[in-house]
């Protein structure tokens, strides 16, 4: 059995772990192990008790280090995707973006049309006229994500003119 202090690291990681997230990490895991994580990743996401995501994934086996395993490794995924729809924004190029651009931004810009107000949202939010942004942003059908402390004191939004979280 893993110590409850493991857990804290563990019940926050199943709410940060993204399902389509498994087929671009580099882990090895066993097939319990993935059925676990997509279920507490579901539990979390519904809103359930830190208890009950801990005893999922540690009827799997899941423990302290295999956790801290898959955040690294989704943490680099996240920021090399992030990465490539910046590089995609700044050199205008659409083709470069859809490659990059994860599921949930490619539904909002699901044009080449869109991808144009898209990257004069970035335009704007980099040269501070966040209102201007916010418009282009409900426009395209993004919502703002709601602020939940993530890795770098917030989640999702701006991070002092990094462009979006992808």
């Amino acid at each position: 059995m893993i110590p409850v202090a493991a857990f804290a690291v563990t019940a926050t990681a199943a709410s940060a772990f993204n399902t389509d997230m498994l087929e671009q990490i580099d882990i090895d895991l066993f097939d319990t192990q993935i059925s676990a994580l997509e279920e507490a990743h579901e539990l979390k996401e519904a809103g359930a008790q830190r208890d009950e995501v801990k005893a999922i994934l540690e009827a799997a086996d899941i423990d302290r280090e295999t956790m801290r395993e898959i955040r690294t490794a989704v943490h680099e995924v996240r920021d090399e995707t992030r990465e490539a729809v910046r590089t995609a924004v700044a050199a205008n190029d659409y083709d470069a973006f859809v490659a990059a651009a994860p599921e949930r931004l490619l539904a909002a810009v699901e044009s080449e049309a869109d991808f144009v107000v898209f990257v004069e949202m970035q335009e704007l939010r980099g040269a501070g006229d966040k209102e201007g942004a916010v418009e282009l942003m409900e426009e395209l059908g993004l919502e703002k994500p709601e602020h939940k402390g993530g890795r770098h004191g917030q989640h999702g939004g701006d991070r002092e003119g990094k462009g979006p979280r992808a």
